[in-house]
């Protein structure tokens, strides 16, 4: 049984975390797994949305702490940015691998370390009341990687706490913080998650695509900055034949047949 199971079904990509003995903390196994997940989801055209779960009661904790102590301690591993499973050369990490499609998180039990990375980077998070997530990666002296990005997605108080105290936060308090779109029963996650993956491809892929890339790039950019970029990239959008399709589709009261052009 593999530990990460990548499948699709029609335009929806699943990528599925399945090391449930581990509470699916993620061994280098899984890195590579999941790098190549994420560069075929962005490539197959005709996906359009992923939805990364897991099957078992716990998302997952974070890196195997077990496993990466070990090699550090034996010798055979040393420490460097590019050897980093969530921003090195082979990595777990969307963004890196510059994925513009849609993913949808859906969170249970715990969610911890990386496993908070991976629900940050998706664009739709689904959680149960009873999630809990935390960062306690201050307990073993590793500096959390994501550190120097983690006031995008949360106050900063909010992140300051989770990372020197190591105390979790519940997925309540995260919902009243926007950062958490739903919360939802245990046996109605995925459903959740699929009528989010169905509104989402009644969307124009293109446009999404540049709206999501418009977000991400946006940190980096002032005003103006952010104005040469939309200049930039929406024109080529609107005046592509899909807008027609769009109209049309409206007019219509009809489901758009978009095609990319």
């Amino acid at each position: 049984m593999a530990k990460i199971e990548y499948t699709k079904k029609g335009e929806i990509a699943y990528i599925t975390l399945n090391r449930p003995e581990a509470m699916n903390a993620v061994d280098s196994e899984m890195v590579g797994i999941m790098d190549e997940a994420w560069e075929d989801f962005r490539k197959d055209d005709n996906l359009k949305v992923a939805i990364i779960s897991s099957s078992s009661k716990n998302f997952c904790v974070g890196f195997d702490i077990k496993s990466m102590a070990g090699m550090l301690m034996s010798g055979k591993m040393k420490y460097n940015w590019d050897a980093s499973s969530m921003f090195g050369s082979k990595n777990i990490n969307p963004v890196e691998h510059k994925v513009q499609k849609p993913i949808i998180a859906v969170l249970n039990g715990n969610v911890n370390g990386a496993g908070l990375w991976i629900a940050l980077t998706a664009d739709i998070r689904l959680a149960t009341r009873e999630t809990s997530i935390g960062l306690g990666e201050v307990r073993i002296n590793f500096p959390v990687e994501f550190t120097g990005l983690l006031t995008r997605y949360l106050p900063i108080g909010v992140a300051t706490d989770m990372l020197i105290t190591a105390r979790p936060v519940s997925a309540e308090r995260l919902y009243s913080l926007g950062v958490i779109n739903a919360l939802v029963e245990q046996d109605k996650l995925m459903a959740e998650a699929e009528a989010y993956a169905r509104d989402i491809c009644a969307g124009s892929p293109r446009a999404i695509s540049v709206m999501k890339e418009l977000i991400h790039q946006s940190y980096e950019l002032d005003y103006k900055g952010i104005m040469e970029l939309s200049g930039r990239l929406i024109p080529p959008v609107v005046n592509s034949q899909d807008t027609m399709e769009g109209f049309q589709a409206f007019a219509q009261k009809r489901k758009a047949n978009w095609m990319g052009k």
